[in-house]
């Protein structure tokens, strides 16, 4: 294989990256990593110069912020990092709760096993899968169904961020001052302001004080462990 030949193939092999939906939407940052390392190693083996480096890390960079926007409107989906308490459609007791994708059953006594069930990824499909027992489940967006009919909705009620436990703060109006700060930070393209506070807003635990340079800070009466 001459220079050509291999220039063309690496190329060709950035390209295919760039088009892969699945890992674009999957795994936004991953993706847009994956992408600016390939075309650096390109520039440095020489097989690309540094405007062809800018051209590629452009087109990299607009695919990202095309899927964070996108994740931004589509469903809820669930997260592994979440707490959630699963609440029966039809009126019934709560089944139990899902704790980074633990499941426990609700129980009056003391409990035998640690847990009852876990979830698993079966290709792109979520499943609830019972320990000793053949009932399995499927979660759909934020809605379990059991194999048997029932439905619960998953309801959110803490998330893991950075090692940390937070929980929802109901505050409407510091609630719609994050949705504003977060919607400064994608419109001037600020990576590092957006992945603090993205986070933050989705399960609701409202922060005080934004520091780019460094770990995001709460006031005492809304940081909750």
């Amino acid at each position: 294989m001459n220079f050509e030949q291999a220039k063309a193939l690496r190329i060709q092999q950035w390209h295919a990256t760039l088009d892969d939906h699945d890992f674009r939407m999957q795994n936004p940052e991953a993706y847009r990593s994956c992408l600016l390392s390939e075309s650096s190693r390109l520039a440095e083996e020489r097989l690309i110069d540094r405007i062809e480096q800018f051209d590629m890390d452009e087109l990299a960079n607009s695919a990202y912020w095309l899927a964070v926007e996108e994740l931004q409107l589509t469903m809820v989906l669930y997260h592994t990092a979440s707490h959630y308490n699963l609440v029966a459609r039809d009126g019934a007791p709560d089944l139990g709760t899902i704790q980074q994708s633990t499941f426990s059953e609700r129980s009056e006594g003391q409990r035998i096993r640690p847990y009852d069930a876990k979830v698993y990824r079966q290709g792109e499909t979520l499943k609830l899968i019972y320990n000793a027992a053949p009932t399995t489940g499927v979660i759909e967006g934020l809605l379990l169904t059991l194999d048997d009919g029932r439905q619960f909705d998953l309801v959110e009620t803490a998330r893991m961020i950075q090692g940390v436990v937070h929980i929802p703060i109901e505050d409407p109006d510091v609630y719609r001052w994050l949705v504003d700060a977060v919607q400064i930070a994608r419109e001037n393209r600020n990576l590092v302001l957006m992945k603090k506070t993205q986070a933050i807003l989705g399960v609701g635990a409202i922060c005080s004080m934004f520091d780019v340079s460094g770990p995001i800070r709460y006031p005492r009466r809304l940081h909750a462990v």
